[in-house]
């Protein structure tokens, strides 16, 4: 009893742990990290920056000494058969360049730092796009609610002309046309609905979430007037600081500057060149033989000049020939080299200065990028806070325009309720009121939305 006790509440436990998992909403904030961790185009751009890592390190290990060995075995089976071994160390590091490896170094590391900014410029964008499908999935929640609203009101207008009809205060035209309006605000609610299905699934989509009908998001509470700081500044303050934020701008500059150290590394290639190597090696041979010296022996090495027939005798050891065994030859034949090289550019059919133009040239063209990218910034800048302006005067207008139509609509339902407005009257102040909510939602999202492009424009956390 106690045993199964205690899986029941096991399992209870597990089961309510799936159920808080799944009703779990997502802030945007936890949207934009969870796609930074698993966007597609985020992980291949810092694996791109790796590779500029390996460069880096490898170029550091380039300014150390080379270290080689070898070993070469040959045999020989023409004639005399015989084999030969030949076994060896070689080390080399290179003293002068030109400087043109510690230049390297610096263009890598330059551009690992446009990587980097690269990378954060992906993810600006991404971010943006995670927030307009976030801001659209609150634009039809709500839209949806307040045509859930509407459509109460719609039926609870029916049943007041219902009774009426029945009473035979009002035709029946009036209950036909205002049930009519019922089912076209039904219909809307089908079709909004239908719509945040297919805003919720692009945002899942860009967060690389598979679809997943418990996805929800939570909605905050906006503050209308937080949205109107931006026009506070002008446009040239927006840009400055852009100027000084954005990775696109920063990423261009230091591509510049990696075009400059290409420049650097081109020229060096007419410089002198300074290597020192070094070596040890040896050798083995079948056919070598080993002298070895035995017994003093009397030997004639002449004669008398006076007396020919007077022979000279010189006492020396006897010779005979053995094998001479591998690492005595080894040892023997061991030979160490150092050698300073030197080498002198002087003529390699104009690559050189072909490498050095051709680095001026991309140079000027990242310098133009600048120009570029800081126009095209400018720009964008510029539309974004007169959208942001048309979009404040735009809500500004909508809710003076609601308001009349509230007041208007409210004039209607009396007077329809009292006999004295015909249905068509009545259902046109309606919609003009159901298209009036519907203005002012619209308005009040592209403002949010155009005031959240100009804070990323300068680099401000994406929120709402």
């Amino acid at each position: 009893m106690g045993k199964r006790f205690f899986y029941t509440i096991l399992i209870t436990l597990i089961i309510s742990i799936n159920i808080n998992a799944q009703a779990q909403k997502w802030t945007l904030n936890k949207c934009i990290e969870y796609a930074y961790e698993n966007n597609i185009q985020i992980k291949q751009n810092k694996l791109s920056n790796q590779l500029n890592v390996l460069e880096i390190e490898q170029l550091k290990a380039n300014r150390l000494p080379s270290l080689n060995a070898s070993d070469n075995q040959s045999f020989s089976w023409s004639g005399n058969n015989y084999n030969t071994n030949t076994f060896s160390i070689n080390s080399s590091i290179i003293l002068y360049n030109g400087l043109q490896n510690n230049n390297a170094i610096k263009q890598s590391e330059l551009n690992f730092k446009a990587g980097e900014y690269n990378i954060e410029e992906v993810k600006d964008n991404i971010s943006l796009s995670i927030a307009n499908a976030y801001l659209e999935i609150i634009f039809y929640t709500e839209q949806i609610k307040i045509s859930k609203n509407q459509l109460e009101s719609t039926i609870q207008q029916l049943n007041n002309t219902k009774n009426k009809v029945d009473a035979g205060m009002l035709p029946i035209s009036n209950y036909l046309q205002i049930e009519a309006q019922m089912y076209s605000e039904e219909l809307t609610i089908t079709n909004t609905e239908n719509q945040l299905r297919i805003v919720k699934l692009n945002l899942m989509q860009l967060m690389e979430i598979p679809i997943n009908d418990d996805f929800d998001i939570e909605i905050p509470d906006i503050n209308i007037e937080d949205q109107y700081k931006n026009l506070n500044q002008s446009i040239q303050t927006i840009y400055q600081t852009a100027l000084d934020t954005r990775p696109e701008i920063q990423n261009a500059i230091l591509n510049t500057q990696s075009s400059e150290q290409g420049i650097k590394i081109a020229k060096a290639a007419q410089l002198p060149k300074l290597t020192l190597n070094a070596s040890i090696g040896t050798q083995f041979s079948s056919l070598s033989e080993q002298i070895n010296y035995g017994d003093i022996e009397a030997v004639t090495i002449g004669y008398l000049e006076s007396n020919p027939s007077e022979y000279v005798v010189n006492d020396q050891p006897s010779m005979y020939y053995s094998n001479y065994p591998f690492f005595d030859q080894y040892n023997d034949n061991l030979y160490e080299s150092v050698s300073l090289n030197l080498s002198v550019p002087i003529f390699n059919n104009y690559q050189t200065k072909t490498s050095i133009e051709r680095s001026k040239i991309n140079l000027q063209n990242s310098k133009l990028e600048i120009i570029n990218t800081q126009n095209t910034l400018r720009k964008n800048i510029e539309q974004a806070y007169t959208d942001l302006l048309a979009a404040k005067k735009e809500y500004d207008a909508n809710v003076k325009q609601l308001t009349s139509y509230q007041k208007s609509y409210d004039d209607a339902s009396k007077k329809f309720n009292a006999g004295m407005l015909n249905s068509v009257d009545f259902l046109i102040e309606k919609t003009n009121l159901i298209n009036a909510e519907n203005s002012l939602l619209q308005s009040k999202y592209k403002l949010i939305f155009k005031n959240m492009i100009l804070d990323h424009y300068q680099g401000n956390p994406i929120t709402i």
